[in-house]
């Protein structure tokens, strides 16, 4: 699954090859998040969130690069890769053009402890 998402096999996640990041988030409570892109647009920009701590968070709000609907394309805590993996978050998410982190729209995402999500548009 990674790989694919890595690759860019489904034309939505170019931004993984681009050359540009943008870490705009690290907050004290062990969350990490940080944009990538080539060319900039749906299809090319990607979100990345990592939480580094044992506590999952139902509604972390987090910034993105343009509002509108961002697709969960990974979820490292989805109970299909382990059954020992608690499945939690990992859903689409509703950006709105409030700016946050420096970024110009934000959204909120459930994501588990220890836990990676890649979403894109």
């Amino acid at each position: 699954m990674i790989s694919t998402v890595r690759r860019n096999w489904f034309n939505n996640t170019r931004g993984l090859r681009g050359q540009n990041v943008n870490v705009f988030h690290t907050g004290m409570d062990k969350v990490v998040g940080f944009h990538r892109w080539g060319e900039g647009g749906p299809g090319d920009d990607v979100i990345i969130v990592l939480n580094f701590s044992d506590r999952q968070y139902p509604d972390y709000r987090i910034g993105f690069p343009l509002p509108g609907l961002w697709w969960m394309r990974f979820n490292s805590d989805w109970n299909g890769y382990s059954p020992d993996f608690g499945n939690f978050g990992g859903n689409n998410t509703m950006a709105e053009p409030d700016s946050i982190q420096g970024m110009p729209a934000s959204g909120s995402v459930g994501i588990g402890a220890y836990s990676t999500l890649i979403l894109s548009q």
